[in-house]
């Protein structure tokens, strides 16, 4: 029988066996208590903090490569007794098993350390954004013959809209397939084909995650691009008509409706040109002056601004001469043909084309013009590159032959085509555009004969 309290140094429990919380939390209060002990050989160290309240931190000792170590288990009351038992339990297993239950416990902490640093390594470094912006950086800003032509700023500015705001923060790895496939519904709504160039970039961006180890297999791979929209049609829109009476009946109306449309002259010239050469809206929105020589009648278009990276090169005629000669005299002082408002740049490549398209909606956008209907023709919407179109039916209305017709719009061509279109004279090109202008010349004047007359 224990004498006093200020005697007793260890205890252990009444049952011989193990602690009950109360039986304990009753013993510890003795001043002079500094261990506690209990069956399988599990020992506490009683401590006493600055404000006095009491805490055993439990420990077993143990016997590993002929010496003695001491596993610490817990310390209650802040671990449980259950608790501390069942660590206590791992650790005669371990050492059961051969094995340092301290230094595995150590590996475990440290396997768990780096388990967390690399959590946060993947939630900063390989999230969708994260990886995406690698992406352009490494395979899509322009490197000799590889990359795009912007270095992939339009594949950014629309992931930046349709991908980063749902799964851009989120781990590659962890983002669902469902996510993925999400991705397109609002977006094949709001634009078919829009979702389909979407499909296109995250497929090349998923299989580049796929070849760089980020992902096992691309989320996409059983996708194909007809889940994601109809395939896209061929537009057929042309300004000119050669099974009617009179082909040249809507370039004939777009004359008569562009002073009511309130465009700046520099864009009305724009559409003359595109459809007295056949050159592209971009292409023709980046041209520089630099690449203009009026003594040769001759306008370049080098490898970077075109769409299939090959130069070419423009013949003016006499129509062409007339309207790019009148855009010198407007913008002949600055370096690009059409300069920006509000830089030293060119205009932006969608510029011609969002106004043309806000002249054909039924309603004004907020802040954009109110000139609304006022180039909606006869056969219906019509977008610049139309013009192109209707350039190349013209060419082959006045008896261009087809190969001169693809060189004149340097199109792309399968390539057993491209090995001949080479091949195609500069002559014959300069005379295609000659009697392309020269027709243009004589519908405009006719009509302006007509209406003199009246």
């Amino acid at each position: 029988m224990e004498d006093t309290a200020k005697t007793v140094t260890t205890a252990k429990p009444k049952n011989g066996k193990r602690w009950e919380h109360k039986e304990l939390e009753a013993r510890i209060k003795e001043p002079s208590l500094t261990r506690v002990w209990e069956q399988g050989g599990l020992y506490g160290v009683v401590r006493r903090g600055k404000d006095g309240a009491p805490s055993v931190m439990f420990r077993w000792r143990f016997r590993h490569d002929n010496k003695l170590a001491d596993f610490t288990a817990g310390t209650w009351p802040g671990d449980s007794l259950k608790e501390i038992r069942e660590e206590h339990e791992r650790a005669v297993a371990l050492h059961s098993a051969g094995k340092n239950p301290t230094t595995e416990r150590n590996l475990q902490k440290l396997a768990a350390a780096h388990a967390q640093t690399e959590q946060l390594r993947v939630h900063e470094e390989e999230t969708v954004k994260a990886l995406a912006l690698r992406w352009q950086a490494l395979e899509l800003v322009k490197r000799g013959d590889k990359g795009r032509k912007d270095n992939g700023a339009e594949v950014i500015r629309s992931f930046e809209r349709d991908v980063f705001p749902s799964i851009g923060s989120t781990p590659i790895n962890s983002v669902p397939r469902s996510a993925w496939t999400n991705l397109f519904d609002e977006v094949k709504v709001r634009a078919p084909r829009m979702a389909a160039r979407l499909f296109a970039d995250l497929t090349q961006f998923l299989e580049w995650c796929e070849r760089r180890d980020y992902i096992e297999v691309s989320p996409l791979h059983k996708i194909r691009k007809s889940d994601i929209a109809s395939p896209y049609k061929e537009r057929q829109r042309f300004l000119w008509n050669p099974d009617g009476g009179t082909p040249e009946t809507e370039l004939l109306e777009l004359r008569e409706k562009l002073p009511a449309a309130k465009l700046q002259r520099s864009t009305e010239l724009a559409l003359w040109l595109m459809l007295s050469t056949g050159c592209r809206v971009g292409e023709v929105s980046m041209a520089a002056w630099k690449n203009v020589n009026f003594e040769k009648r001759e306008w370049v278009f080098p490898a970077d601004d075109t769409k299939n990276g090959m130069e070419h090169r423009v013949y003016l005629s006499d129509f062409t001469l007339r309207h790019l000669e009148e855009l010198h005299k407007l913008t002949g002082k600055k370096p690009w043909c059409f300069p920006a408002k509000h830089n030293d740049g060119h205009v932006c490549e969608k510029s011609i084309s969002k106004q043309i398209h806000d002249r054909q909606r039924s309603e004004p956008m907020k802040n954009r013009t109110m000139a609304t209907d006022t180039l909606l023709l006869s056969g219906g919407p019509w977008t610049p590159h139309d013009l192109r179109r209707t350039s190349a039916r013209i060419l082959g209305g006045v008896g261009t032959d087809p190969m001169t017709i693809e060189a004149c719009i340097n199109h792309v061509m399968e390539k057993l085509k491209r090995t001949y279109q080479k091949s195609v004279p500069w002559e014959s090109k300069r005379e295609a555009w000659d009697k392309l202008g020269k027709y243009l010349d004589s519908i405009f004047t006719e009509k302006d004969q007509e209406i003199a007359s009246l």
